[in-house]
């Protein structure tokens, strides 16, 4: 009886041994299976999410905001043109342009002023006489002017009657239409050129300076200029 009883036994724990092998065994297959088999919802998730992305529509870019300067205009529209101060220049000396052997109008700016530089030459029997404006573009005002009777080479005939200081300054002052009471600072030197003698005049009114030749036997006047001081 104790025999039976002890094989029973033995015989019973063998069996547990063996339903717990198979146990455990069972147990690591199913861990393999879970860890090798493919995650559906977290690939199906990410798939739709790419495709989510991919199809979404793209906003266009916000435009750029369209800037407006101011006075962004060509400044040269507000300036009266070279043809008008050409016009003003020689409208001042007193000639046609079909005077003239050459003439050169250019833009030029001075001290912050828009400026057209005028100059024009006319032919003569002595040479050629030179002149030279500057016009404000804006007003067309004269803003200086320059004369010179250059390359006189002394063959204009001599009327033996010579011109004094006080006529040859009269004269200065009347082609510059000033009356010598408004003048002031007024200067004359004595000079010779090409043979001649030359009274060389300056003198100002207001801010504006005056220089002038006058030849001394003929009373011509060789070269003026008007300029205002800054």
């Amino acid at each position: 009886m104790k025999k039976s009883t002890m094989s029973f036994v033995i015989t019973a724990a063998f069996a547990a041994l063996l339903l717990t092998g198979c146990a455990e065994a069972a147990a690591f297959n199913g861990r393999n299976v879970a860890s090798s088999a493919p995650l559906t919802g977290e690939m199906n998730t990410e798939e739709t999410t790419s495709q989510s992305t991919a199809q979404a529509p793209v906003a266009a870019p916000a435009s750029e905001p369209t800037t407006s300067i101011a006075g962004s205009a060509d400044p040269n529209s507000e300036y009266i043109g070279e043809e008008a101060a050409k016009a003003a220049a020689l409208a001042h000396a007193g000639l046609a342009e079909t005077d003239l052997q050459a003439v050169t109008v250019k833009l030029e700016y001075e001290d912050g002023r828009a400026e057209y530089d005028v100059e024009f030459i006319r032919k003569t029997d002595t040479g050629a006489d030179e002149y030279d404006y500057e016009i404000d573009a804006l007003t067309g005002e004269i803003l200086s002017y320059d004369f010179d009777a250059e390359h006189y080479n002394g063959t204009q005939a001599v009327t033996g009657t010579a011109v004094t200081a006080d006529e040859a300054k009269q004269i200065a002052l009347n082609h510059a239409g000033v009356a010598e009471t408004d003048t002031r600072a007024m200067e004359l030197e004595t000079d010779h050129d090409d043979g001649r003698t030359v009274y060389e005049f300056s003198w100002k009114v207001g801010t504006t300076e005056y220089d002038y030749e006058i030849d001394a036997d003929t009373g011509e006047i060789l070269s003026y200029s008007q300029e205002q001081d800054d």
